[in-house]
């Protein structure tokens, strides 16, 4: 099928009037079930079909959906199917698809081109001709299947991870499930996700030319075992005028083994796949939670401010974690702004030691001597930014506090009630706080402030009102807030500037 003709009917995938699904079940144990309730649970509001012929389904629902026998039976001409049939039923789905003049699919189900048999194979090469005479494109098979919120006020998940993102900017395409999932599910915000799986009918390049193009995208993001069209991946990575933040996997001979096993993928080298992000402009890492913190930067941070390197501001609640802060933002190439060395550096130290103890650090980072006024980091905040000495504050946040009291186990009555009272306390503040903060960093979006939380992973629900705001939040290891922002910026100096 011609590119146009494929993206042509991309535009009809990701934006159905209508969804069926072929396999839909009850049964809670099976794929087919909660592919069902992800429709349910992300806000569809059009219509969606259940297709089962069982017996047991005539003339009642599952979870609420309408039961069909068959698609032909469905009360209107159906735009997008999603296939989680057993493997021998996929090919008679697709021929049922194309004889009701249906033109996308997702096929869920595994067991084609990723398994090296004969018979397997066979059948692979059986569904590309099939589906390729009906001008049918599918996503997979061997998918997790795929999210839209190019209609925002009717997402469509259709597909069996557990996540329930809301209609954002970022895109997704990855060639694992699982790990697009995890994405997702971290960024709680998305525009397009897609799990490509072996890549029979769309391939990566399909989906990332579509996606490029629509303006609302302000991310990309691939995560890659093995590019079917190499060139052409090239040839739009370079066109493309957005950040593309590229995680490769199968960079050893294992990982490579793997991925041929897994999507029936051919890896490539380590030195390929970055000599091509460098030459591109695209953001690589070969580490998860690097790949979830830069695809989240990209899309929340950029563009940043324009000094190189990033003049940084560190404000920490003990000195420790400051000091550890300024060793990973000075590895990282990042300038960690002497007080003592710039001409308005004593008008601010003198400013901060009115409400600070005598005994502060007096330079940057700004040690808060653990002191516990939560009003504080708003003051800080204020008076760092009224002079033109930093553009971006890695701080802690707030609501790291109460998260601290999850650590503390008193073995007696009178210290667990003492928790109680604690946590309830601590809960107030940081609810409060944790809106002063957003307010700060919405006030302050030229400048950026990038929060870190040590103790509490990155997919933490306590930070989706921050997502929401599309404010960086560091869980765990502290060093992805240095490495976030030295990749950042070093995109933006060739590429935005």
């Amino acid at each position: 099928m011609k590119r146009e003709k494929k993206l042509e009917l991309m535009q009809t995938m990701f934006n159905p009037r209508n969804v069926a699904i072929v396999g839909g079940t009850d049964n809670i144990m099976k794929i087919g079930a909660f592919s069902v309730l992800n429709i349910r649970s992300c806000g569809y509001r059009k219509n969606a079909y259940i297709i089962n012929p069982n017996p047991k389904y005539k003339n009642k629902k599952i979870f609420g959906l309408d039961v069909y026998p068959s698609l032909d039976k469905c009360p209107e001409k159906i735009d997008l199917v999603g296939v989680v049939v057993p493997p021998r039923s996929v090919i008679d789905t697709v021929k049922q698809a194309i004889d009701c003049d249906i033109h996308t699919a997702a096929i869920i189900t595994a067991g084609f081109g990723e398994v090296k048999t004969e018979d397997r194979q066979a059948k692979n090469r059986e569904l590309i001709d099939i589906a390729e005479k009906g001008d049918l494109i599918f996503v997979g098979p061997n998918s997790m299947g795929l999210y839209t919120s190019e209609d925002s006020n009717s997402p469509l998940h259709l597909g069996f991870g557990v996540m329930t993102p809301k209609p954002g900017n970022i895109a997704i395409i990855s060639q694992s499930g699982t790990i697009g999932t995890l994405l997702c599910s971290s960024i709680n915000k998305i525009k397009y996700f897609v799990s490509s799986g072996n890549e029979a009918s769309l391939l990566l390049e399909d989906y990332l030319e579509y996606f490029s193009k629509n303006d609302e995208v302000d991310t990309i993001s691939l995560f890659i075992e093995g590019l079917r069209d190499a060139k052409r991946f090239q040839r739009l990575s370079s066109k493309i005028n957005k950040p593309i933040v590229l995680f490769k996997a199968g960079i050893t001979k294992s990982g490579s083994r793997a991925a041929n096993t897994h999507t029936g993928s051919i890896s490539g080298s380590e030195k390929i796949y970055k000599a091509i992000a460098k030459q591109k402009g695209i953001i690589y890492t070969d580490n998860i939670t690097e790949f979830i913190h830069l695809t989240k930067g990209s899309s929340f941070l950029l563009p940043l401010p324009k000094h190189y390197p990033l003049r940084i501001g560190i404000v920490s609640g003990g000195g420790g974690i400051g000091v550890h802060l300024a060793d990973l933002c000075e590895k990282h190439g990042l300038h960690v702004v002497d007080l003592k060395k710039e001409p308005m550096g004593d008008r601010l130290i003198n400013e901060i030691s009115d409400f600070l103890p005598f005994f502060w650090s007096k330079n940057n980072p700004f040690d808060l001597v653990a002191t516990r006024d939560f009003n504080l980091f708003p003051k800080l905040t204020e008076l760092i930014f009224k002079y033109d000495l930093f553009d971006v504050i890695i701080t802690q946040t707030s609501v790291l506090f109460k998260k601290f009291l999850s650590t503390f186990q008193p073995m007696d009555e009178f210290g667990r009630k003492m928790k109680k009272m604690m946590s309830s306390a601590m809960g107030a503040i940081a609810k409060e706080n944790k809106k002063r903060e957003i307010e700060l960093c919405l006030k302050y979006s030229k400048k950026k402030i990038v929060f870190i939380s040590p103790i509490t992973d990155f997919n933490d629900p306590i930070f989706d009102d921050y997502n929401d705001n599309k404010i960086l939040v560091v869980g765990g290891n502290p060093e992805m807030a240095a490495i976030v922002l030295k990749k950042l910026q070093d995109y933006q100096k060739i590429h935005l500037d």
